[in-house]
């Protein structure tokens, strides 16, 4: 399954290449982002949150969750947590959580149930897939300034990649779907059988598909690379339990990088 995850990877990046090579800077779109100050105490508003509702993380994810990080995604000032699970999977689900009027959601999750075990009021129905912290992109598309992943996985007889734009509506980080296509794979040969795509949730068609994932794979990116912590990093360290887990929690904090090291975007004061 990893072997094949790799491979995924490895063909999102060609093809990224390939589509980035020449390509022209959006003249509509402003070169700089400003962006709001950050909401204060919200590296204790995520610890509280983990710390409280530790319980109900361990019953979502029994084995432990296995990376943690921060990431500005719906750029408003003040990062959102992402938690990757440990699915045998080809790819790792990212479990994402906004601070939103001083409380924690979360907003994005590969299980259903995470809506039945979290406050759900903000929980959209777009997921993501991805195994490190540095595919979430922060780049200049012709649409504007805004994160996005493609989101992949799959198995000997399957794949699937999405990709997903970060939106801030009214103050909450909202995932939206950008463009999703679906194989399936002939188990003896390896030749796709069948294939469906959508574009904006809507049935579409290959070219449709890549017209779409071209605003992204073309745009001009900014850079910036997100860190995180993982539970490999160090075993003794983040032992199994609430301890091991509020202490990856702060050593992410610790890695945060603010976008403003990383790229030229203005902030207020700068």
């Amino acid at each position: 399954m990893r072997r094949l995850g790799i491979m995924l990877t490895a063909l999102t990046v060609l093809l990224g290449c390939l589509a980035t090579c020449g390509a022209s800077a959006p003249t509509d779109v402003p070169e700089t982002v400003v962006l709001p100050a950050p909401a204060d105490g919200w590296q204790d508003s995520y610890l509280a949150f983990m710390e409280n509702d530790y319980d109900i993380l361990a019953a979502l994810w029994p084995d432990g969750l296995g990376g943690v990080g921060f990431i500005d995604l719906d750029l408003d000032g003040t990062p959102e947590m992402v938690a990757f699970d440990q699915g045998a999977s080809a790819a790792m689900g990212a479990q994402i959580f906004d601070l939103i009027d001083g409380k924690v959601y979360c907003v994005s999750s590969t299980l259903d149930s995470a809506g039945g075990a979290f406050d759900s009021t903000y929980l959209a129905g777009v997921s993501v897939c991805t195994s490190f912290f540095e595919s979430f992109r922060l780049s200049r598309t012709r649409d504007g300034w805004c994160f996005w992943v493609d989101s992949s996985n799959g198995t000997d007889q399957t794949a699937w990649d999405e990709f997903v734009r970060f939106n801030d509506q009214d103050g909450v980080l909202t995932p939206a779907s950008v463009c999703y296509r679906y194989l399936e794979f002939d188990p003896n040969s390896g030749v796709v059988v069948s294939e469906s795509y959508t574009v904006a949730g809507a049935g579409a068609d290959g070219p449709a598909y890549q017209a779409a994932a071209d605003v992204y794979q073309g745009a001009l990116d900014a850079g910036y690379e997100a860190k995180g912590v993982f539970l490999w990093d160090d075993y003794d360290r983040y032992s199994a339990g609430r301890d091991g887990l509020l202490t990856m929690v702060k050593d992410a904090l610790t890695a945060y990088v603010p976008i403003t090291d990383q790229v030229t975007l203005a902030s207020p004061g700068a």
